[in-house]
């Protein structure tokens, strides 16, 4: 049986078992690519740019808009080059904490200008962030980082068009012309504002109270605030309690495996959440969470050789995303507090 054969087989056999046939095909096709890296990895062994192309493969495959081969390239591209400009930026401003925080701070501005409108200005927004943190406040990144972005992308793109090669057809444009992403912003500017500076705020306390508590990795604390915040302020306090609670699933699990120590078990389990956690999402946001949650962490694993700095961070995984959800919350009762003096003004 042919490999087409195969992932056929096993996608008709999902849909008998009462499994989404779009989603089944979304989850393989993210096993696949985010599995990519890791297998590398076994035959040069644990490396540092594998974070930068597990990011890069992660951010490609959220950018994937489908069509021609060309025109899905460039949408895939947004994700990992708004990272590497982040990256770059944050590596220059290394060592200087209040250009950091400021660029940083600046991207989260950006990000609540543009929340209601198109899904590829808000990826590019977050990880220009995550890039300035990750970079700035973490590590530097070296060349071979850069071209582990660069690498990661095609085979995302390789990984994507391949998919397609089942249904015999590219899978249609799934978003607008790219002229019109200036044009998709919604709603009055007051607002918009408001949520921005929010947001902005959000992000240098969530930033600042992980300095003060000596955080390895911050970087986790600013992409908390970004994925749970939103101008809808009811959603985002119940995806800020969601991300916690599925954080906390993800560490806990992720302890209980490190503590077995099996290498095997850690990538079969890498394998088993990367491929569940579309249709988990689908099901909880807090399972989709929990997913990557575990997913991230294990990655983390097996970079990290040293058992007490993995214990570490899986520790801090946990303490960060609450900072960032704390921050977030705290965000939005400004914003919340702006949008009603703002209504009392105007009455």
């Amino acid at each position: 049986m042919s490999a087409r054969d195969t992932i056929r087989s096993a996608i008709d056999g999902a849909v008998r078992l009462g499994f989404d046939r779009e989603t089944m095909e979304r989850s393989i096709r993210f096993t696949f690519t985010v599995m990519a890296p890791i297998i590398v990895t076994l035959a040069t062994g644990p490396k540092n740019w594998l974070v930068y192309a597990m990011v890069s493969a992660i951010v490609a495959f959220a950018g994937d808009a489908g069509g021609p081969p060309l025109a899905r390239l460039g949408w895939m591209a947004i994700g990992p080059l708004a990272l590497s400009i982040g990256l770059a930026l944050g590596a220059l401003a290394t060592g200087h904490l209040v250009f950091v925080f400021a660029l940083s701070m600046l991207a989260g501005l950006a990000y609540g200008l543009v929340e209601t409108a198109h899904p590829h200005l808000l990826l590019a927004t977050r990880f220009f962030a995550f890039g300035v943190v990750l970079a700035g406040l973490v590590g530097a990144p070296v060349p071979v980082d850069f071209l582990a972005i660069l690498v990661m992308l095609g085979i995302s793109w390789l990984i994507s068009l391949a998919s397609d090669l089942q249904d015999g057809q590219w899978h249609p444009l799934s978003v607008p012309p790219a002229a019109s992403i200036g044009l998709s912003l919604k709603g009055p500017a007051g607002p918009r504002v408001a949520f921005a500076i929010a947001v902005m705020l959000s992000i240098g306390a969530a930033l600042l109270a992980a300095q003060l508590l000596g955080s390895l990795r911050p970087s986790w604390t600013c992409l908390t605030v970004l994925l749970v915040m939103r101008s809808e302020v009811v959603s985002s306090f119940r995806l800020a309690v969601e991300r916690v609670v599925g954080t906390l699933g993800g560490v806990f699990a992720a302890v209980l495996i490190a503590d077995v120590g099996n290498h095997r078990l850690t990538l079969f389990a890498m394998a088993l959440a990367a491929f569940v956690r579309w249709p988990a999402q689908q099901f909880h946001n807090a399972l989709g969470v929990f997913c990557l949650t575990l997913f991230v962490l294990l990655m983390v694993e097996i970079v990290s050789p040293d058992s007490r700095m993995t214990a570490l961070l899986l520790h801090e995984r946990l303490t960060d995303t609450i900072i960032g959800a704390l921050a977030a919350v705290i965000g939005l009762a400004a914003f919340k507090l702006l949008q009603d003096a703002t209504a009392t003004r105007s009455s």
